[in-house]
Order: C-alpha cells, then sequence, then structure tokens
C-alpha cells in the first residue's frame, strides 16, 4: 500500500471507500460453502422415507445429484443408507454443488416450504445466529474502522451477526445502522450503514415472520431480487452507494447475478472512470474469479472491451485476503492520521523536520506490524486494546489494563480532521512527534521499543530497553493525567525506571499522593521530557534527537 495501490490506501483513510462484505470475512467463524451444501445434501439424505415410492426427500436429492452432474460411476457410489460425509463421491460434491450453491438451494420439495432448503437444510438460523460464536480479527477491524470514521457504507451478502457483535463489543456507542428490510433506512442515522441485503439469520430469529421472507440463497431469489418491491429501497440504496463511493470487495465471489446488475445499473447511471484519481473497484483476493472479472467487464464496457482490459484487471486485483489486509489497513490509516496529527499542532516543523516525523511514523508503524506473529486475531486484539488503553493514559492518567470500550485516535477520516481548540490543546500533534522519535531511536540502534508485557497497574504504554535497562514509558498529554498516574500508584516519587514523556509543557505537580509514604530521597526519579519545548527550541532531527535522549536518560 506503500506502493501499487497507494492510492487506494489513502482513500480508505480518507472514508471514501465503500466496504462490500462477503462470505470471505466469516470463513474462519461459520461453514464455508462445501461444506454448507454437504450439510444441506444430508439433510435431503435423512429425510427419504425409503417406504415411500415417490418420497419428495428422494425425488430432491436426485434432483441435487443431478445438479452435480454425476457419471454412472459416480452415481453407483452414493449409498443412501449412510451419511453423506462417508460416501466416496463427497468432495467430488462438495466442489461442484459449491459452484452451483445457488441452483442447489433452489430445489423445491412437494408439501414443504418453498424456502425449505435455505431455512431447514441449511439452517441458517441455527448455523449463523449461534450467539456463541464469537466475531474474527476482520470484524474487530472494520468495527475499529467505523468507530475511527474511515467507512460508513457496508453493504454485506452475509446472514450472520458477527460486525453487529464486534461493533457492540468495542462500545463507545453502538454507532451502526443495520438495514434488512427498506424500511429500516429511515432509521436514524449512525457513523455507519450494514446493509445485509441476502437478510439477518440474527432478526429472522428474533422475528421470523418479519425477517425470514428476506433471507436469499435460492436461484429464484436472486432473480427475483432485482424487482422485488419489498427490497426497492434497498436496491436502489446500493445503486447510490455503487455510484458514491468506489468499491473495495472483502471476502466477496460477486457470485450472485443480483449485485452484479446492481454495479451495472449503477454503472449506467453514473459510472467511474478509468484510469481515475483511484481505483474506483479493488478486489481483494489471491485470485479473480470470473464472476469479478465479469463484474469489471459489466461497469467498465467499453474500456474493458478495448485494449485496456489487462490493465483493468491489474488495477483493480489487490492480491490480498481479508484478514492480513483488513490488519495491514487499519495500521496504515493508524499512520496516515498521525502524520496528519503532526501538522495540527500551534507549532511549525521545519521542512527537514516535519519530513523525519514523517518517515519516523511510518517506521512505527512497520515496527508495530513485526509484533504480528501470524494470528491476526491476538495481534489485532493486542493493538486495539494497547491503543484504547494508551489513549486514555494520554489524556486521564487512567489505567485501564481491560477497557471496555475502543478508544479511537480520531473519529474523523484524515480529509476531516482539522486544527480546533482541543487538538491544540491536548497534545495529540506533539504525540505524533513523540512516536516517530521513539521510532527513529529503534532504527539507529538507540533502544529496543516493545509492547508492554503486561497491562497491569504499573505498565506504561510501551517498555524501552537501552543500555542494559528496561523503562516503562508513559506519553502524557495533560498534567492532570500525570496527577492520576501518581494518585493510583502507577508512577512513584523514586521509580528509576519510568519516563513521562509529556506531549505539553511540564507543569510541577503541586500535590502528591497521600497513599503511600515518602520514598528514598535524593536525585532519583520519574524522568520528564517536554515534546512541545524540544519542538520549540530545534529545527534538526539529530538535534531534536539528542535533546531527547540527554531530558529521557537515555
Amino acid at each position: 500500500m506503500d506502493g501499487e495501490f497507494n492510492g487506494f490506501a489513502q482513500g480508505v483513510a480518507s472514508g471514501r471507500y465503500a466496504f462490500w462484505l462477503g462470505s470471505g470475512i466469516s470463513l474462519f467463524r461459520f461453514p464455508g460453502l462445501k461444506k454448507i451444501v454437504i450439510k444441506a445434501l444430508e439433510y435431503l439424505r435423512a429425510h427419504v422415507d425409503p417406504a415411500q415410492v415417490a418420497c419428495p426427500f428422494k425425488v430432491a436429492l436426485e434432483r441435487a445429484l443431478g445438479i452435480a452432474s454425476l457419471t454412472d460411476d459416480e452415481k453407483a457410489l452414493v449409498n443412501v443408507n449412510v451419511p453423506v460425509v462417508d460416501w466416496a463421491i463427497v468432495k467430488l460434491l462438495e466442489e461442484r454443488l459449491s459452484g452451483k450453491y445457488a441452483e442447489f438451494l433452489n430445489i423445491d420439495i412437494d408439501g414443504q416450504p418453498l424456502d425449505v432448503m435455505v431455512w431447514e437444510a441449511v439452517d441458517v438460523v441455527g448455523t449463523y445466529a449461534d450467539e456463541t460464536v464469537a466475531p474474527d480479527a476482520e470484524h474487530y477491524v472494520i468495527a475499529a474502522m467505523i468507530k475511527e470514521g474511515l467507512v460508513t457504507e457496508l453493504p454485506s451478502a452475509n446472514w450472520d451477526g458477527l460486525i453487529e457483535k464486534a461493533v457492540d463489543e468495542l462500545g463507545n456507542g453502538n454507532g451502526l445502522k443495520v438495514c434488512v428490510r427498506s424500511e429500516d433506512l429511515q432509521a436514524a442515522d449512525q457513523k455507519a450503514t450494514l446493509t445485509k441485503f441476502h437478510g439477518c439469520a440474527v432478526r429472522a430469529r428474533d422475528d421470523e415472520g418479519a425477517f425470514r421472507p428476506y433471507l436469499v440463497g435460492a436461484q429464484r431469489q436472486i432473480d427475483g431480487w432485482s424487482i422485488d418491491a419489498k427490497v426497492a429501497g434497498l436496491v436502489q440504496h446500493l445503486i447510490d452507494v455503487a455510484i458514491s463511493k468506489p468499491t473495495l470487495l472483502l471476502g466477496f465471489s460477486a457470485q450472485d447475478a443480483n449485485i452484479r446488475t446492481v454495479f451495472a445499473l449503477a454503472a449506467e447511471k453514473q459510472n467511474w472512470e478509468w484510469p481515475g484519481e483511484l481505483p474506483a473497484y479493488v478486489i481483494a483476493e489471491d485470485i479473480m474469479g470470473e464472476a469479478q472479472t465479469t463484474l469489471l467487464a459489466n461497469v467498465y464496457r467499453n474500456q474493458f472491451a478495448g485494449g485496456s482490459r489487462v490493465e483493468i484487471k491489474k488495477s483493480a486485483h489487490l492480491q490480498a485476503y481479508a484478514k492480513p489486509l483488513l490488519t495491514a489497513l487499519l495500521l496504515w490509516t493508524y499512520a496516515a492520521k498521525l502524520q496528519r496529527m503532526a501538522r495540527l499542532g500551534d507549532f511549525d516543523l521545519s521542512e527537514e523536520l516535519a519530513a523525519w516525523v514523517d518517515d519516523g511514523i511510518v517506521s512505527l508503524r512497520d515496527q508495530m506490524a513485526e509484533a504480528n506473529t501470524g494470528d491476526h486475531l491476538a495481534f489485532v486484539e493486542h493493538l486495539i486494546c494497547g491503543l484504547s488503553r494508551g489513549k486514555r493514559l494520554f489524556l486521564s492518567g487512567r489505567n485501564d489494563a481491560k477497557p471496555t470500550r475502543y478508544e479511537p485516535l480520531t473519529t474523523a477520516p484524515v480529509s476531516q480532521m482539522v486544527q480546533d481548540v482541543e487538538t491544540e490543546t491536548n497534545g495529540t500533534p506533539q504525540a505524533a512527534v513523540i512516536g516517530a522519535t521513539l521510532a527513529k531511536g529503534v532504527n539507529a540502534g538507540d533502544w529496543i521499543l516493545k509492547p508492554s508485557a503486561d497491562m497491569g497497574d504499573r505498565a506504561g504504554v510501551a517498555a524501552l530497553e537501552s543500555n542494559g535497562r528496561c523503562d516503562r514509558v508513559f506519553i502524557i498529554g495533560r498534567p492532570e493525567a500525570e496527577l492520576a498516574l501518581y494518585e493510583s500508584e502507577a508512577v512513584l516519587d523514586d521509580d528509576e525506571d519510568a519516563i513521562l514523556i509529556h506531549a505539553r509543557p511540564i507543569h510541577e505537580r503541586l500535590v502528591r499522593s497521600p497513599s503511600r509514604a515518602p520514598g528514598r530521597t535524593g536525585a532519583v526519579a520519574p524522568r520528564r521530557v517536554s515534546m512541545s519545548a524540544l519542538v520549540a527550541d530545534v529545527n534538526e532531527p539529530s538535534e531534536l534527537m539528542e535533546r531527547f535522549k540527554q531530558e529521557a536518560g537515555l
């Protein structure tokens, strides 16, 4: 994203993209299509009545096997007396039926509701509304991006409620409007709108009568969706989203014709130009599928049919899966916000120093990324928890080891971050410079910077190892935050291992915590540094770094 897709990353950081979500973002939480089709096939097999000559379930099973286009030899391996998972051709059926899942789920069974394959065979509610299933890294990152003001439109083909659950868990107000029916669009606006155009298992569980008719999975439902009066409002909303915001497809195969129709209708009204200011369509996949290629052909039409096809596909194909991409995007946007913050203070950075700060923030981002060992969920949870805790320490000195809510860097995207009184007084611009300085010290080999080993009562926002010593680092935005650290005994008068880096000028403490008897006297005490004072006195990066090391005792 620092290279070919830099424009895309900047667009995300500026809140310009709509995130179109598919089953790929929940891949490790719910069964994929291959498992679902076998589950539905087993439902048919288990309901076959051998004593009934024209058993409707037997007829339906035979239709399913016909959709799989079995040869006579393959049919000979079917044994309705044993579970489907034990059939010798189970893998073959997975492959063939998952590629035709809508046709498979379209099978009607005499004497049963028309949607029996979706409602009972797939068991939408039992599978996708399971309250014991926790969100994954993708859901938490998207929730954090909503809180950061980075994404406002999230059309989703998914039945599950994991985005909603992740947003709820991060707290600080829900901030999410969920739309399953057209009338849901009339609810009060929130920070973001999640449009579940194929229905919602959670709402169908809670109110079957109202929401079961909105579950879409069978071919007849997909084919008739765009002209179904009850979802006309949703269709128009999605067309408007496709017109007004560039598209990021996340775990989204575009296999369903109804959504390709939405994009085609949007292109008819107001198409995105290619090439444009930024990629209008970005498809996050290892390999671009045929349905996704068809979508590009529909929206770019003449250009795609001409000599630009290869370039169009290349510009749209971001070769990454949702989990690592979203994690990287969150880090990238954090860095972009910090770079912007550094320009919003009541101080002027020299051109050389501004470039040095920008580079340091990128280094900080990359150093944080190196802590991801491949467990994306653990990394994201630690990142979100650490950021939230760090911001509370910064503003109030409150050392909340297990935060119950997410604290965004800002609630606005980069494009809407403006200089205001709060920004000038809360120390966030100087905090960005502090982060750059700490990262630059790592680059120079002056110290090692690590996340706190624990988030206990006395832990800093980071641990700094230098000259055989490990120091706790606290970054402080307001004088009262330092007082709170002393009052809670997170920091003591005789702590030799504490570095208090103030964003703003340092004020002498007038109140000392009475809860602890005075420690030893003398020169030993936490080291205090004012970044605003350093920035005011220096113009060159080398001078700033040298002054910082001296005052921090490094």
